[in-house]
């Protein structure tokens, strides 16, 4: 009985994790809204109840894809963020970390590019309203802390966020970029903006070869 009842636990993990990955290709080959589950099932191999027994439609299917991801990269965000010890390590940290996960797994990062107007429709009041939420207490923690001085952390929070998620775009679109020195970079300008000094082109130019590196 051990024994058929592990085989059966296995052949429903296999099963589980065929309909993911034949979701994985479809979602970003043709788009959540143009996808149908008949395009998953046809590419899992598997049979249409078989499908179902594990999920009940295309929105049950794309949240199994993001949500367990998305979780496992903000709890080490928000470590890095807990660690930080002055305010330009919690900013570089939590954005060295966004470009890692970004350059680790290319494909989960492509797949919430190609369906942002689902990605936005689904976690506005959830999932994303989440991570801004863990965000804002991460800010909040760092001015009790005495990293940050007090600012507006509502704004604050919103501009950090989208940083980091058109970072996390950039290195997809760019794989060859240098993780540390953009997120420098990117640190810096958040920290300091653009510089106004007479230094200003030697500065300028220094940043255009980090953001520049890539390409080379």
């Amino acid at each position: 009985m051990t024994t058929v009842m592990g085989k059966r636990e296995r052949n429903k993990t296999a099963n589980r994790s065929s309909i993911l990955e034949a979701a994985r290709r479809c979602f970003l080959e043709t788009g959540y809204e143009a996808m149908t589950i008949r395009d998953v099932i046809r590419r899992s191999g598997l049979a249409a109840g078989t499908f179902y027994n594990y999920f009940p439609d295309k929105e049950s299917l794309f949240r199994a894809l993001v949500e367990t991801r998305l979780q496992n990269m903000q709890d080490r965000i928000h470590l890095a963020r807990q660690r930080a010890t002055d305010v330009e390590s919690f900013f570089y940290e939590a954005y060295l970390a966004v470009l890692q996960e970004a350059r680790a797994d290319p494909e989960f990062f492509e797949l919430m590019f190609r369906n942002e107007a689902v990605v936005h429709s689904f976690y506005k009041d959830n999932f994303f309203g989440l991570i801004m939420q863990s965000l804002r207490a991460d800010l909040q923690d760092a001015i009790v802390r005495g990293l940050i001085p007090e600012l507006d952390v509502d704004a604050l929070t919103a501009v950090s966020f989208g940083a980091g998620y058109e970072l996390a775009r950039l290195v997809v679109q760019q794989p060859r970029r240098d993780l540390e020195k953009t997120a420098r970079f990117a640190t810096q300008i958040f920290l300091r903006g653009v510089p106004t000094t007479p230094e200003t082109p030697r500065l300028i130019r220094m940043g255009s070869r980090l953001l520049g590196g890539a390409a080379r």
